[in-house]
């Protein structure tokens, strides 16, 4: 009879591959049959040992079929059909599944079709492909080939997928050997390596050494380092000392790593200390580090303050480090002010501070209260301000409403507006609307524009079109008009153009301006040529010369050359100036006698006479014999030229 347990494994693998399999089997199938009931193996020619058609056929009768235990549990289909109603009318119980698995085992070939037939009547199909799995997985342990041949023969979808895989699962654990013949057939993809997976995990049920030689002849593949897995696993379950050492005496490599962990794990869970002397014995590298990690991870979860004294007793290093956090935050949850009172022991570093951030994200899930006063009575720094942000994200993951209500309870001033930014970005990733309802309703002292401008940036990226509504949506134009800008921002870093069109909602000058200004510097990011001649067709005003400038910010850190070239061709004016004060600014550190020449073209007197006593300044310092040289010739008056001079020396 097959276990619950194995079942329950089964049906689990199952969830994660479902819609996988049907595009698989549909490649493997074999020309259609002319009814759904054929016994006729799929995929499988005639003549193959691994075919289902080699398990000697059922006849009807129980007495054929099972031995005398199961003849017993053998019942009608009328009875066992009762049986499902039964269950299905209290499904909300946690034992529900436990009675399906236990009815699986009741089916035969005298019943198993009649029983199937009523389970696809079911109108919910949950509880249809999870029926359908368990009764075809218990059919294919006495007839396979009837099995996948019923499962094949389902209409496409989740149920025909789980069918598939559990006949798999069924025939594995009467037959490995024959069903992973079967399997080695199939072509390459998700059905195969589950399927693999299934087969594997059976043999090495049995037996393990033969499981492990069967993959050390399969060809090297994508998948094949997982399958070590269920085969170490299950040998440490029985025999630790006898897996460990075989693990051992692996060739080098990815393949012995793993098994390495998978021991180290397993072991740790029955004897830590003879897992740990193990894994110290193994040799140096990544392997043993990942080894010594499994079995420090696992016993810190029985006995942390056990663990938190072996680990002191590493060296220094990723092993240690990792093995820090592992014990913070796992004695954390047990006494959260032993480990916090450990870690604040610990000599001090990354590795110290990162140990008390994760007992402090441990314990602020089961007393948020307690561990804010803790942090509360932290002296004021850098250690506070990262306790601080390591629980109120530790809180955002699991409750933002709490994370919230916590962080409002801080004291007033950038590390609470700091808190609630951090907080708030999180949750709008998950849901915008809500995040944005919530800044709307914030106070100034909690940073009430910031976080309006960080969520509908955040929105517009992933959503552009829905942060666009509710930008618009908006009643009060003092919020629109610094909320829009960070839309239209995140619109222009993929379409600056698209982003050009909206800056006619903006109601003030001012946020018209802002707004250019990040659109043309995104723009000329991506295509100079097509900003500068965006910018150029605007009118003369604040709004064109703060176009011009941001323009002349990013063109002349990529190309300097085209963008003064592009400078000449301006005719004079306040954005032509905001341009040229722009480029010589940003070329006075490699080209300061350029930068000057390019400031003494500025048509206003005053913007002139600033940018070159500022270029002339900073030359100064820099070459002070040629900045002087070119000074003595300078259109600056007598009076700057010496001021000038005497600020250089």
């Amino acid at each position: 009879m097959r276990g619950l347990n194995t079942k329950i494994a089964a049906i689990a693998g199952l969830l994660l591959i479902a819609t996988a399999l049907a595009l698989q089997f549909s490649k493997t199938s074999a020309p259609p049959r002319e009814s759904a009931c054929s016994s006729e193996s799929p995929n499988l020619p005639a003549t193959s040992a691994a075919s289902p058609q080699t398990v000697p056929a059922r006849e009807v009768s129980v007495s054929s079929m099972a031995s005398q235990t199961e003849r017993k549990l053998a019942g009608s289909a009328e009875e066992i059909i009762a049986k499902i109603k039964n269950a299905l009318a209290h499904s909300g119980s946690r034992h529900t599944y436990t009675t399906f698995s236990k009815l699986s085992e009741t089916v035969d070939a005298s019943n198993v079709r009649e029983v199937l037939a009523f389970v696809q009547t079911l109108a919910k199909p949950q509880e249809k492909s999870m029926l359908v799995s368990l009764f075809v997985a218990r059919w294919a342990e006495f007839d396979p080939a009837a099995a996948l041949a019923y499962a094949e023969a389902l209409p496409s979808g989740s149920t025909r997928n789980w069918a598939l895989t559990s006949a798999v699962t069924g025939w594995a654990e009467k037959d490995s050997a024959a069903a992973i013949s079967w399997v080695q057939q199939l072509a390459p993809g998700p059905l195969r390596d589950q399927a693999m997976q299934t087969v594997v995990s059976a043999l090495a049920d049995k037996d393990p050494q033969a499981a492990l030689a069967f993959l050390e002849n399969l060809p090297p593949g994508r998948n094949r380092q997982s399958l070590y897995w269920p085969v170490f696993s299950r040998w440490t379950t029985n025999d630790p000392a006898a897996a460990a050492e075989r693990a051992t005496q692996m060739a080098a490599g990815a393949n012995r790593d793993t098994a390495w962990q998978v021991v180290a794990s397993s072991w740790a869970n029955q004897d830590p200390d003879a897992a740990f002397a193990w894994a110290n014995t193994l040799p140096a590298g990544q392997g043993r580090n990942n080894a010594l990690q499994s079995v420090l991870a696992n016993w810190a979860a029985r006995d942390p303050q056990k663990v938190a004294a072996v680990v002191l007793t590493l060296p220094p290093g990723p092993v240690r480090d990792q093995s820090l956090n592992n014990v913070a935050r796992q004695w954390a949850q047990t006494d959260a002010r032993a480990a916090l009172a450990w870690a604040q022991a610990l000599p001090a570093g990354d590795g110290q501070r990162n140990a008390l951030r994760s007992a402090l994200a441990s314990w602020v899930q089961s007393d948020p209260a307690a561990a804010s006063q803790f942090i509360a009575g932290l002296p004021p720094g850098k250690a506070q301000e990262e306790a601080t942000m390591a629980v109120a994200l530790q809180l955002a993951n699991s409750d933002v409403q709490s994370a919230l209500e916590w962080a409002q309870k801080l004291p007033s001033g950038p590390s609470r507006q700091t808190v609630l930014t951090n907080i708030v970005s999180q949750w709008s990733e998950a849901d915008p609307q809500a995040a944005a309802n919530f800044a709307l309703q914030a106070s100034d002292v909690d940073g009430r524009k910031t976080l309006l401008e960080n969520i509908s940036r955040q929105w517009a990226r992933n959503d552009p079109a829905a942060a666009l509504t509710w930008a618009g949506s908006l009643s009060d134009s003092a919020v629109r008009d610094f909320v829009f800008p960070s839309v239209i921002a995140a619109v222009a870093e993929s379409d600056p153009g698209e982003a050009a069109k909206l800056l006619s909602r903006l109601s003030t000058p001012e946020a018209q301006t802002n707004a250019t200004a990040n659109i043309i510097w995104q723009w000329a990011g991506n295509d100079p040529q097509a900003a500068s001649k965006w910018a150029a067709s605007m009118p003369e005003g604040k709004i064109r010369q703060q176009a011009f400038e941001s323009l002349m910010n990013r063109w002349a850190e990529s190309d300097p050359y085209e963008a003064g070239t592009w400078l000449a061709t301006l005719t004079a004016g306040p954005s032509r100036d905001a341009a040229v004060s722009a480029y010589a600014r940003k070329i006075v550190s490699s080209e300061p006698q350029t930068a000057a020449a390019w400031a003494e073209t500025i048509g206003n007197q005053n913007v002139r006479e600033a940018q070159l006593e500022s270029i002339v300044l900073a030359w100064l310092h820099a070459d002070p014999t040629s900045a002087a040289a070119w000074l003595s010739h300078s259109s600056l008056s007598a009076e700057a030229r010496t001021r000038l001079l005497s600020q250089g020396q």
